[in-house]
């Protein structure tokens, strides 16, 4: 199995992988990004072709191929193992999965066996006539019927779970899956009877549970699967396996209300359209979208502004750094219905669409009557909370200019109620997360920075030698960088990463991952002059640690009036004075 693993990591190239699911920039030796782990406005996520890991200064997240692909996807080690063995095109011989990886595949295959089922009897047979014509009625074509694996369910009680049996599976593992309900006497039938039903799927197209509309009056009108091992409703998002590429390529994700919404949308040629399976936005569907866009638009024909849930779900989407946007199509309204009378309407809608900010006040404005002192105060209460919750004092500002404009009232009187809404916990937040940081004092962040330039670009300076470092670790590793040096004539980052003694490679790797600026690595002279400057204010810093520590000495030494001592300390004092004069004056 470890050489399977040793496999896997050397076919398996961390710049193209990472770069599926964020867009690297070149830094350097490195590749830098946003970290898709946390929110952030500047990148502090960086890849190491030469060591194939990555390393967010952020929040701490690093590791190799498996370790990025486990946390990103979300999924087990023997599925990441599968999952990268699958795309290096590796036969794993001595691979053994876990209980919890094999009730896994099982339900992958039952939901697979159920899927080609639905969609047998949607488009071949007899008893979905009545399903297809009302998929065709809602202009669904049989090409999009197909894309989307769109099946029928009858109405017939057990026709799922026959199948499934006759297949191999057995009742414990259909129940798994959540394809069956219990009824009186214990007798089992299928879960979804009498509805069109739409495959649920995860971005890499496998089936993870499914969504029945009812097609007479069976209530309630959709009923989705239940929560098992592989599926969670507040975790997906329909149409995410058929919108994940055009998402990455455009960096924008179209968030919709329904799944024919999707469906619709795909049809007129704009497929980077998903849809929650509710009108709540999730953490984890944010989460998931945020790996391949950074701009959200949003078609709900929810108010907004009255609803909770989805305000809740805009401070989730700003939190992860999403620009947001409103696809304003009119109230009540959906895109399904939009497409049906004007496809090219659709189109230019997206393209029309305004800040979610502007259509929260748009939307406000519309239902109170902003001449009213009433009409006022509930404005401000329904916009004001999620202006609050900006993260920038700018974008806070302009809003309050205008809605200030809006309901013809002084600015001062727009901030005055803001105040109420501005979170109390945020100062304390930053505290309890500066907590979390290690406090590195200057000598450590400079010893590693020098240590940085050093290895990533290529100068070693000729007058530099380990006793210039204070700290054993960055002592220990100078150490190895200078024998391989000396051996090899310049730096060979992979034969250099081999050296390292293991109990120092988390150290030696965040000094290899760490973002240089541009400047610093532009020529070998800006490199030069920045290791010069560098190993001159470390030299500044140990002179200094070295005077305080003699000041006190001499003090100790005049107290108890030890005269040849203090003669001695102040002749050292003077000198190390003189270094440090010397230094400055170099500067």
């Amino acid at each position: 199995m470890e050489n399977e693993l040793e496999e896997i990591k050397q076919k398996t190239d961390i710049v193209s992988l990472v770069n599926e699911y964020v867009p690297l920039k070149k830094a350097g030796r490195n590749y830098k990004a946003l970290c898709p782990f946390h929110s952030e406005k500047t990148p502090s996520f960086m890849v190491s072709p030469d060591r194939q890991i990555f390393k967010c200064f952020g929040c701490n997240e690093g590791g190799d191929v498996l370790e990025f692909v486990k946390r990103i996807e979300g999924i087990e080690f023997g599925e990441v193992v599968k999952k990268l063995a699958n795309r290096a095109g590796i036969t794993l011989k001595d691979y053994r999965p876990s209980g919890l990886e094999k009730k896994k595949d099982l339900i992958f295959s039952v939901n697979q066996a159920s899927t080609e089922l639905y969609n047998y009897l949607l488009t071949k047979h007899k008893v979905g006539k009545p399903a297809l014509d009302y998929l065709h009625l809602r202009k669904i074509n049989d090409y999009s019927i197909e894309k989307f694996q769109l099946g029928f369910a009858p109405e017939k009680g057990d026709i799922a779970i026959k199948f499934l049996l006759k297949k191999g599976f057995n009742s414990e593992g259909i129940n798994m899956a959540g394809q069956s309900s219990s009824y009186l006497g214990g007798k089992l039938l299928d879960r979804f009877r009498g509805r069109i039903i739409f495959p649920i799927k995860d971005s890499q197209g496998r089936t993870l549970g499914f969504s029945g509309r009812s097609l007479g009056s069976r209530e309630p009108k959709y009923l989705n699967s239940p929560d098992t091992l592989v599926f969670n409703k507040s975790n997906s998002l329909y149409g995410i396996d058929l919108a994940r590429t055009q998402i990455n390529k455009q960096k924008t994700s179209v968030l919709v209300e329904g799944n024919i919404d999707v469906i619709a949308s795909h049809q007129v040629g704009v497929t980077n359209v998903v849809a929650p399976l509710g009108t709540a936005i999730t953490q984890r569907q944010i989460d998931i979208l945020r790996r391949f866009s950074d701009t959200l638009l949003i078609s709900f024909d929810t108010d907004i502004a009255g609803d909770a849930a989805a305000k809740r779900g805009i401070e989730l989407a700003e939190s992860a750094g999403f620009s947001i946007k409103m696809v304003d199509i009119g109230s009540g309204k959906d895109p399904d219905e939009l497409i049906r009378k004007n496809p090219e309407s659709w189109k230019k809608k997206i393209k029309e669409a305004v800040s979610i900010y502007d259509f929260l006040i748009k939307s406000s404005l519309k239902k109170w009557d902003k001449d009213d002192s009433e009409g006022k105060k509930k404005i401000a209460h329904e916009v004001l909370p999620v202006i609050a919750k900006l993260p920038d004092e700018i974008s806070r500002d302009h809003y309050v200019r205008k809605i200030a404009s809006h309901l013809k009232v002084s600015e001062e009187a727009v901030r005055a109620d803001l105040k109420k809404y501005l979170p109390t916990t945020y100062l304390g937040n930053v505290e309890k997360k500066a907590e979390l940081i290690p406090k590195l004092n200057k000598l450590s962040i400079l010893e590693n920075y020098l240590l940085t330039l050093i290895i990533q670009s290529g100068v070693m300076p000729d007058d530099i030698d380990e006793d210039l470092f204070s700290l054993e670790e960055s002592r220990a590793i100078f150490q190895v960088l200078k024998k391989h040096f000396d051996e090899e004539e310049r730096i060979k980052i992979k034969k250099l990463s081999k050296s390292i003694p293991e109990k120092l490679l988390p150290i030696y790797d965040e000094i290899l991952l760490y973002s240089l600026s541009d400047n610093v690595l532009r020529s070998k002279e800006d490199s030069i002059e920045e290791i010069s400057t560098c190993m001159d204010r470390i030299k500044e810093l140990n002179l200094r640690s070295k005077l305080k520590k003699l000041g006190l000495e001499i003090k100790q030494a005049e107290a108890v009036s030890e005269s040849v001592r203090i003669e001695n300390l102040t002749k050292e004092f003077r000198d190390l004075s003189l270094q440090l004069t010397s230094l400055k004056t170099k500067e």
